[in-house]
């Protein structure tokens, strides 16, 4: 994996999901650092720098919630998307406001997670740089599928059959 990638930290304590999602997430461009606990994740993101973080909200060793907050302290600019099994819209809303930018139920797609990681990767780089417009933003994302592409303008008239 490129030094380049995104490096992301994904914490959750079932060894099935964090194994899922490193290799999911690895096949998709990134570099995935995995965590077991919410400690452990506080602890990671003490001792390097990442580019965003996937988390289960519920873990054996406290309040996800908590865990948002300290990791929002630590980093303030970095997104932090929650997954859970036991979602609610009042704890989604809860979880923004304590500084999550993101929460996605489980089960999900690793690519759609992977695509929402790189959508919040996508904006938060462009608002470092000024800027852009959300059709730039998602044209980057999706031009990396092939199923978008650039081209020049051209004068286009259509015509009812």
């Amino acid at each position: 994996m490129p030094e380049h990638s995104p490096h992301i930290l994904v914490a959750d304590d079932e060894r099935s999901i964090r194994l899922t999602l490193e290799t999911g997430l690895t096949l998709n461009g990134f570099r995935v650092t995995c965590a077991r606990t919410g400690r452990e994740a506080l602890e990671a993101a003490r001792a390097s720098r990442f580019d965003a973080v996937v988390s289960d909200i519920f873990m054996p060793d406290g309040d996800g919630l908590q865990v948002v907050r300290e990791l929002h302290a630590i980093s303030p600019e970095i997104p932090i998307i929650l997954i859970t099994a036991q979602g609610s819209v009042e704890l989604a809303v809860r979880a923004v406001s304590e500084g999550a930018s993101d929460f996605i139920a489980k089960p999900f797609e690793v690519a759609a997670l992977a695509a929402l990681v790189r959508r919040h990767l996508n904006a938060r780089h462009e608002a470092e740089r000024g800027g852009a417009s959300v059709g730039t933003i998602l044209l980057d994302e999706f031009s990396r599928s092939g199923l978008v592409g650039r081209s020049a303008v051209t004068n286009y008239t259509a015509y009812d059959a």
